[in-house]
């Protein structure tokens, strides 16, 4: 642009765009009033002078401020400063078509209001040059701007066909006018030719960053269509209430808002968010249904520095003055080296937490600054005695061996303190019973009347809460908002996994009236009668499994009569159908999937110790190892002066291949099959007591399986020497096996796996006492360690065929079940069936898993 300096100037723009003659024809200029001469207004160019005297120089941009008060000044109307001169005194430039703009101009007296609070005066000339044909049109030139940019659009993490409107006004078209979409009204007229530009359907997402934008209703115009990203990082937006009104009709993968005012308000309350949900997968890369369970006071609200009175051993008689507060307060517990996890701490915490006092509920759980932090509040009762009582000490227990059985002591403790009323409770922060019914909701099954609380504090929804169910009041609290949710549709509750120690009344369960099976498996109780009270609820299906209670029966028969005394009216125990023989159903196989059924049985297990018994059938087991396997063993058993040179013996085979501390490092470990097999031949012949395993797949998935068994055996060698010798020598061991998958598509159908072990560990211990009195003492109802089988087949080898049928063909249970029943039970006819129904399409889609 050119300028002229005389009485009279023109104006001259690069291009093919037409001058600007300035004649001033018009003398009359307008200053300091609210009132102008509307008649005079025409289409032609008037001039503007911004009159700050130097007063604003002293700032970085000096233009930049004037126009951004100057577009302030005539928000929501178009108007598109041109030839915009800077000056030490003034600032000049031309507009026309703007009446909407002017009369806003003139009813604040034609005067600016600057940063510091001074006001800027304006000076209007009207008419000052003709409008004439291809004179700068700053309208046209935007639709020109945007044709431009639809030839050449981009791509941005991997997304194609995006527009990119970065820094609009910078754009090197508008050398000559100033263009601003902090103006509602540019922004609208940009919109407007983004939609009406025949191009507009290949665009796949908007880049509108660093623009200033305050509003985002022109953007109402693209709700038809769902983008890939809608980009609006660095601009001025304000209120989460206007974002969410005017994107409601908007979509988009991604939205991005960094470095928005609005920012700070959604860091506070992400959950402002929430009316987005459906509209936004990702906000500034996050997934937003879960921002607002990011959300946590000790990051966006709290200062430990300055928020909250401390409370700690020197001033504890201070917390009476909070006894009424229904404020935040905040639990401090320093562990500078992180030694404890967040399971830990918690599960230590309720061990001092009184279960006769309220509910305690620990929220916005976090580890910062070398401290275990939540919050809590409405509980008074539980932090009075845990300042009082517990002085303000957390026990931490520890398992120690005596010579009658272990015991549990308390000889160490974690200190902490507290700041009470750190933060106020406000609306969007975390209602313990609104977030348990939403999680309760959540784990619902509507289709087969299913409430799965199976590890519930493993929720996602209960993410910023601990719902610790060894409290019997929090599991009370629990079980009462369920029933009240479900109070005729509930048939079956599974609560496994969830450090239940007892259950204090069946009511709320008994307000479910359709409920007949609860799952308690893998829980705390101890004793049966921590589960009394659920006796009135006449249950038909009751699963205890993996309780400590389970461990004071020596034989299922016992354990299943103990049941029965309580709950006369179960039909199936543990899984297992009471009116079939389930006294030989085994009580002790821990699985992590119940896929892994199948190792603990015949599959590998059962064989594997079966044929370890005989030096006959040892080299049986070559073919579960490979020439990398690795074995070690360890023997601390040792043979004294009382014991028979028999027993001796036997140790004596054991420990010379055990791992000792003389041993030079590598010695004792074993690698491949050959020279496990060499080992185990030297070993005696012994016998298992099979009724004494206990057994955990720690790990199991179609890729490999983690074993551990535990269990009593005997020396079985020589049967003549122990008969003169006494008593044969009693020894308790575990073994460890790591399986890989070695080969796929084995069996019939393809579908079978063939595991090796890669990894073995066998320990040999002296057995205890109690397992010295209890071990082998089913010999007279088992041959050989072997179940005697009934004409008919027990549950649990009927129940292995069907879980080992299912893993072969890959068919529904019902599927499975009738084809072995078909078969009357013969896995072999069984199968061949299988191939004839499969081969004659019998079989559609649905009747495969």
């Amino acid at each position: 642009m050119k300028v002229k300096m005389s009485k009279r100037r023109i104006i001259y723009f690069d291009g093919r765009v037409a001058p600007i003659n300035l004649e001033y024809n018009d003398p009359k200029i307008y200053s300091q009033c609210k009132n102008y001469d509307q008649s005079g207004i025409s289409c032609n160019w008037h001039e503007f002078r911004i009159n700050h005297n130097g007063l604003l120089n002293y700032l970085k941009d000096s233009t930049e401020t004037i126009l951004n008060i100057l577009f302030a000044a005539v928000d929501g109307e178009e108007f598109y400063p041109v030839a915009y001169q800077a000056g030490t005194k003034f600032d000049t430039f031309l507009a026309r078509a703007c009446r909407p703009a002017l009369d806003k101009l003139f009813a604040q007296g034609l005067k600016l209001r600057g940063p510091s609070g001074a006001t800027v005066p304006i000076t209007v000339q009207f008419n000052v040059a003709a409008f004439e044909q291809n004179q700068i049109s700053p309208q046209t030139l935007i639709s020109q701007v945007v044709n431009r940019l639809m030839d050449s659009l981009e791509q941005h993490g991997g997304i194609s066909n995006i527009l990119n409107l970065r820094d609009f006004s910078s754009k090197h078209y508008f050398r000559d006018v100033v263009v601003r979409l902090s103006n509602a009204a540019t922004f609208t007229h940009l919109c407007n030719a983004i939609n009406q530009n025949d191009r507009f359907c290949a665009v796949n997402g908007l880049i509108l960053a660093s623009n200033g934008i305050r509003s985002l209703k022109p953007l109402q115009i693209f709700g038809r269509v769902e983008y890939a990203l809608l980009d609006l990082s660095n601009n001025r937006i304000r209120s989460v209430k206007q974002l969410c009104e005017d994107l409601a009709n908007i979509k988009a993968n991604e939205l991005k808002l960094e470095n928005n005012p609005i920012m700070k308000e959604i860091g506070k309350s992400p959950d402002c968010l929430k009316p987005l949900m459906y509209n936004f997968k990702l906000v500034d890369g996050d997934p937003i249904d879960k921002m607002y369970k990011n959300y946590n006071p000790f990051i966006h609200e709290i200062n430990v520095q300055t928020n909250g009175e401390r409370i700690d051993k020197t001033n504890m008689p201070a917390l009476q003055l909070f006894k009424d507060s229904p404020d935040w307060h905040a639990f401090m517990i320093p562990d500078p080296k992180r030694e404890f996890s967040k399971d830990v701490i918690f599960d230590y915490l309720f061990i001092s937490v009184d279960q006769t006092l309220s509910e305690f509920y620990p929220c916005y759980y976090i580890y910062q600054q070398q401290e275990h932090r939540f919050l809590v509040r409405n509980c008074f009762d539980q932090i009075h005695n845990l300042v009082n009582n517990c002085s303000l000490e957390l026990k931490i227990p520890n398992l120690v061996d005596t010579d009658d059985m272990p015991q549990i002591i308390y000889d160490r403790s974690i200190s902490f303190y507290l700041l009470m009323n750190v933060c106020t409770f406000k609306k969007r922060h975390l209602d313990v019973n609104s977030t348990i019914e939403e999680a309760l909701q959540k784990r619902y099954n509507a289709m087969n009347r299913v409430l799965d609380l199976e590890q519930f504090q493993q929720d996602d929804t209960l993410k910023n809460v601990v719902v610790h169910m060894s409290s019997p009041k929090i599991t009370h609290n629990i079980l009462t908002i369920a029933s009240r949710k479900f109070i005729s549709n509930c048939s079956e509750i599974r609560m496994c996994n969830n450090k239940i120690v007892s259950l204090l009344s069946a009511r709320p369960l008994s307000l479910l009236i359709s409920l007949q099976a609860l799952d308690l498996g893998h829980n705390w109780i101890s004793d049966l009668t921590d589960i009394k009270s659920l006796r009135v609820l006449h249950l038909k299906s009751l699963r205890l499994h993996g309780n400590r209670l389970c461990n004071a029966y020596r034989l299922p028969c016992e354990y299943i009569a103990a049941v029965k005394e309580h709950f006369p009216h179960l039909t199936k125990l543990d899984g297992v159908d009471l009116g079939s023989k389930p006294g030989l159903a085994p009580q002790k196989n821990f699985l992590v999937n119940t896929a892994a059924y199948e190792l603990v049985g015949l599959l590998f297990l059962n064989t594997f110790l079966r044929e370890f018994e005989n030096l006959d059938d040892r080299y049986n087991l070559e073919k579960f190892y490979t020439d990398h396997t690795i074995f070690t063993m360890t023997c601390t058993c040792t043979a004294n002066r009382d014991t028979s040179s028999t027993h001796k013996a036997a140790i004596n085979k054991f420990t010379a291949y055990a791992r000792c501390e003389k041993m030079q490092p590598g010695s004792a470990i074993h690698f491949g099959w050959a020279n496990i097999l060499h080992i185990y031949m030297k070993l005696p012949n012994v016998k298992h007591d099979f009724s004494s395993l206990q057994t955990d797949v720690m790990h199991y998935d179609s890729k490999s399986a983690v074993i551990y068994v535990t269990g009593v055996l005997r020396d079985a060698e020589p049967e003549k020497a122990n008969v003169l010798q006494g008593e044969p020598l009693i020894l308790a061991f575990s073994r460890q096996f790591i399986l890989k998958v070695d080969a796929e598509g084995q069996g019939i159908c393809g579908r079978a796996r063939r595991y090796k072990i890669t990894n073995e560990r066998l320990n040999i211990m002296k057995a205890s006492t109690k397992q010295t009195k209890t071990s082998f003492k089913l010999d007279a109802y088992f041959n050989n360690g072997m179940d005697v089988k009934d004409e008919e087949e027990s549950v649990d080898v009927k129940e292995h065929k069907l879980l080992l049928f299912q893993e072969i063909t890959g068919l529904l249970q019902v599927w499975c079940t009738r084809c072995l029943e078909d078969a009357n039970w013969n896995f072999e006819e069984a199968l061949k069936n299988f191939l004839k129904m499969e081969a004659s399409n019998e079989l559609s889609d649905n009747s495969f898993l």
